[in-house]
């Protein structure tokens, strides 16, 4: 007995709400920085991040 299409979907569908569930639950867990210094220390980390990317881009493109 083969399933449908209308059943093979509502199972994914349940599947992907049980994982949504389970991502709103570990969200709630983790803990935000409230601390203005990790903030400014969070921020300044993407900044780092940011201009590494453009560092490794601008190497490449030295190469060429």
């Amino acid at each position: 007995m083969e399933t449908s299409t209308a059943e093979n979907l509502t199972a994914i569908n349940r599947t992907l709400e049980k994982h949504n569930e389970i991502a709103q639950k570990m969200l709630e867990v983790m803990q935000k920085p409230e601390n203005p210094f990790f903030k400014v220390l969070a921020a300044a980390g993407l900044g780092v991040g940011a201009l590494g990317i453009i560092h490794v881009i601008d190497t490449i493109l030295k190469w060429l």
